[in-house]
């Protein structure tokens, strides 16, 4: 179709001008990707204004120029610019195609607007358009202009997919982490959270991404556990000349920098924490290097550092040798002011607080990326990440319990402290390979090794009276765990590889599809252990505090004096080796699966996507720790092994070189997380969260039907449908316990989720000033509507459901995201200035039993500014305000009242950074 488009071309432009004009075709190739066809690559006619971009398929024209001699201009970024002279004649089409590739000389005589081919907006619309499977990505340069500074925030422009707060987990059509997949460069990554499937997306700096692809559809070539959607990271490699990056930023809050602050005692000031494992052998030596009492400062100015660099070695015309390097740093301070109560209806309140939440976080990341092209047909890269992440968090709680400060008469209230610290350390190493042989056969494999270190060193918790009529402060002591340390270390390495064989139907540039045939595999070993130390005071009545300096009271002094003493979660006995035997649990998960994929183009219009998949999952999870659930002992394991067979359908049809309709149907499964079958109890300040033995599977059914429009290269407009059944739905919930808020998983029932997704981007005014300046003004949105309902299926489960049916956990029915934004171009100078807004409706938080309705979070509205101004190619400066509307986050039981559970404020981020470019 391309060849007979090209030759319409050369024929129509022929005859039609014949008499008085000719014309100048051709195609532009890339020497650096194997010789592909190069889009948007820059054709100008030297000394005028006139001036075109290579399409899709690298072509380029230019119609009706008058009979002469011109010269043309070829440039792309980082590439060699060509000038070649042509001589147009009279009725005659001149053909000129060029060959273009990497050369350190070519930016200094030619400057260059456009990005390379995967990170530009308009190329990945491109790639939407022309793939039969339905897909969305977000590249680099729509990244900056939005100023999202890493992969979590990437999704969330995308259609379909919102977040809840406080959290790192997204949701994607309803469906929370669980049921959805993370990849980089198509191979898996393991969670960094004991509590997560998927790891936290907010560790990928917007530095280390070229593009982030989000599959709401789902073809046989990757991981059928999923039903949300696969996200998948692709990471940059060196393009075009040398270069080095040094980028500095600096960043204020408005209810946080410069105000009193409260910092654990724990990881120094770049987030390194070396003291990670306790120390304890006997349990009457007070052995804790870290002060219990938080320390007291005033938050200084967010900071970031970010270096790159990148090179290529040409070793001869087809060879060449890359390396693109990446090292970062970025840390943050945050404040939240707000309200907790622990309402069950109207006339039940439980515990009341005053809540304050010092926040502080610091990031490391390093990425080498080291590509060596042998020749046009093979090439072999290796990919470094190293990602070192530390966040600290002091909850300080004061209020009032039914028991506590309720009374006219009672002048005493409760202060609840947690101090928790999280050091993620994570290594990604990935090696692949692409090779192709012939015109026809390509042959691809990748492997990687993953490791992550999540360590929770010493959270610290205390609870106390504080007498108002006394003036005094007091130890509390209730229950076993309100005075207490906890060690959390989990280990988990990860071993991936796949291996895909592709047969072309014809010519790889020029067919009529492809068949592929593949192999994924996946070996998942997890360890992980916590050690709960107890402080069990004596009189805790009369034992006073001075909550400034707790290690008045927590001290080795006090343990000989008696006046507390420390046990494990196990016990007291300091003779007993089971007494120092952390609650733990060993995990592991290992997927062997083939599959056969078949595109077929049965006509310029018509194509189809057909697969198969067969999988064989197996799980085992075997738990020691002093929990025991229905059918389940405290010391016991469980075995999941599954087989399944999994086709997959996606249909193209294109009605004109504008609209596409699309089509999509799959079967897929959902697992159950490691930590939601492990019966371990993980305490938050004022909630449990514990496992459940007797989870299993789901089946997910998926389809959707979608109508595309490209009224031009950089615009889209798309309206679709979609529907999924989630048989046997995994989902959080709130169960009756003695504990306020006891959260744990459950099979509730089947669930059906249905909606549609509406998304434009358009180009609201664009001009071309001069051969130098230019000016575009584009607007974006997309929005999801969307119902879910959860049957209750209460015929094997031991929870008492409250109502027969429910709204899908973190399912928002509808979300809107939007962006308005500016662009100035003045040769080397360029201004971007855009305006991107978000908007999520309630949602259900957690899911209520035993007469508890659900939990609610509250709708908000969020508005960010962002501006941008490059001076030159050298120098650039950023400044982004976010959370200008500075929203409540609310949460609330789902009762006629609505009474706010929970509400805090985040406040406007304000940062501003410079970059230079050597």
């Amino acid at each position: 179709m391309k060849k007979i488009t090209f030759l319409f071309i050369l024929l129509a432009t022929v005859f039609t001008y014949a008499q008085t004009t000719g014309s100048v075709v051709g195609k532009l190739t890339d020497k650096e990707y194997n010789n592909e066809p190069l889009a948007f690559a820059n054709v100008l006619i030297k000394g005028t204004t006139t001036g075109t971009t290579s399409d899709f398929d690298g072509l380029y024209a230019f119609n009706d120029l008058e009979v002469g001699d011109y010269t043309l201009v070829f440039s792309f970024v980082g590439y060699e610019t060509q000038e070649i002279s042509v001589t147009i004649a009279a009725g005659k089409v001149t053909e000129v195609n060029v060959p273009m590739g990497a050369s350190a000389a070519s930016l200094d005589e030619v400057v260059i607007t456009t990005t390379t081919k995967r990170e530009s907006e308009t190329a990945l619309l491109l790639e939407q358009k022309k793939a039969v499977i339905m897909k969305q990505a977000i590249g680099a340069q729509e990244l900056e202009k939005k100023a999202v500074s890493d992969a979590g925030a990437a999704t969330l422009k995308v259609t379909g997919v919102n977040k809840k707060e406080g959290s790192s987990k997204i949701y994607v059509r309803g469906l929370g982490d669980r049921y959805n997949s993370t990849t980089l460069n198509g191979l898996p990554l393991p969670s960094n959270d004991p509590r997560n499937k998927n790891i936290d997306l907010a560790m990928f700096s917007s530095g280390i991404i070229q593009n982030v692809g989000i599959s709401k559809s789902f073809s046989s070539t990757f991981s059928s556990d999923v039903a949300g959607a696969n996200v998948d990271i692709v990471s940059k490699e060196m393009s075009g000349k040398e270069f080095f990056k040094v980028s500095l930023s600096a960043g204020a809050n408005t209810q946080t920098t410069f105000k009193d602050f409260k910092q654990m005692d724990g990881a120094n000031w770049i987030g390194v924490n070396t003291n990670t494992k306790h120390k304890v052998r006997d349990l009457t030596i007070y052995s804790f290097d870290n002060s219990f009492t938080p320390k007291s400062i005033k938050a200084s100015p967010n900071f970031g550092l970010s270096l790159n660099y990148g090179n290529k070695y040409q070793i001869n015309d087809e060879s060449n040798i890359s390396i693109f390097l990446v090292g970062s740093f970025s840390n943050s301070y945050r404040y939240q002011e707000g309200r907790n109560e622990n309402i069950i209806d109207a006339g039940n309140v439980g515990s009341q607080w005053d809540t304050q939440t010092f926040g502080y976080g610091a990031s490391k990341m390093l990425m080498g990326n080291v590509a060596y092209k042998i020749n046009n047909n093979h090439q072999i890269s290796f990919n470094h990440v190293f990602i070192h992440s530390n966040t600290q968090k002091i909850e300080d709680f004061v209020g009032t319990t039914p028991d506590i400060g309720r009374d006219e008469d009672d002048n005493r209230l409760v202060n609840l402290v947690l101090q928790t610290e999280i050091q993620n350390k994570l290594f990604t190493n990935q090696l692949l390979s692409t090779n192709k042989f012939g015109e026809s056969i390509d042959v691809n494999a990748g492997l990687s090794y993953n490791a992550i270190y999540n360590d929770e060193p010493d959270r610290r918790k205390n609870t106390f009276i504080i007498d108002n009529d006394l003036e005094k402060t007091r130890i509390s002591q209730n229950a076993v765990r309100d005075n207490s340390r906890f060690y959390g270390n989990l280990f988990e390495d990860d071993i991936a590889g796949n291996l895909n064989f592709i047969k072309y139907f014809g010519e790889r540039f020029e067919n009529n599809g492809k068949l592929t045939l593949g192999y994924n595999g996946r070996y998942t070993q997890r360890k992980f252990d916590g050690m709960y130390f107890d402080h069990n005071f004596t009189s805790p009545r009369t034992t006073f505090v001075d909550v400034n300096n707790l290690d008045a009271t927590f001290n080795q002094t006090n343990l000989d004096d008696g006046v507390f003493g420390l046990e494990t979660s196990r016990g007291r006995n300091n003779q007993d080796a089971e007494t120092f035997l952390p609650q733990l649990y060993d995990a592991d998960k290992t997927t062997h699966a083939a599959f056969g994929d078949v595109v077929y183009k049965f006509n310029d219009k018509f194509t189809a996507n057909a697969g198969l998949r067969a999988e064989n999952v197996k799980m085992n999870v075997a738990w020691n720790t002093n929990i025991s659930f229905p059918g389940f002992t405290d010391n016991s394991q469980i075995a999941l092994d599954k087989q399944y067979v999994l086709p997959a359908l996606n249909l193209k049809y294109q009605l004109n070189d504008k609209i596409n309709l699309r089509a999509s149907g799959s079967l897929t499964y959902t697992y159950p997380q490691f930590k939601e079958i492990a019966p371990f109890t993980y305490e938050g300040i004022n909630y449990q969260e514990s496992g459940n033995p007797a989870l299993q599977p789901s089946d997910n059914y998926n389809a959707e039907l979608k109508f595309e429009l490209f009224p031009k290269k950089s615009e889209l407009f798309a309206i679709g449908v979609f529907g999924k059944l989630i048989e046997n739905s995994i989902n959080r919930l709130e169960r009756n316990s003695a504990i306020e808020r006891d959260f744990t998983f459950d099979n509730s029932g089947d669930a059906t989720i249905y909606g549609a997704e509406l998304e434009a981007r358009l180009d609201l005014y664009s001009k071309e000033i001069d051969d130098e300046k230019s000016q575009y003004f584009t607007f974006g949105t997309n929005a999801t509507f969307m119902h879910t309902d959860l049957k209750f299926d209460t015929s094997n489960t031991a929870f008492n459901y409250t109502g027969e049916n429910s709204q899908l956990e973190g399912a928002s029915p509808f979300t809107i995201n939007a962006d308005v934004s500016y662009r100035f171009i003045n040769g080397d100078k360029e201004t971007v200035s855009t305006l991107v807004f978000n908007y999520q409706s309630d949602k259900v938080y957690s899911i209520g039993t035993n007469f508890k309705e659900n939990i609610i979070e509250k709708a908000v509205p969020i508005l960010d500014f962002v501006f941008k101004h490059d001076f030159n190619d050298q120098i650039g400066v950023k400044f982004n305000a976010k959370n200008l509307l500075n929203p409540s986050f609310e949460r609330y039981r789902d009762i006629p009242e609505k009474l706010t559970m929970n509400t805090y404020k985040n406040g406007v981020t304000i940062t501003a950074g410079v970059s230079f470019n050597f």
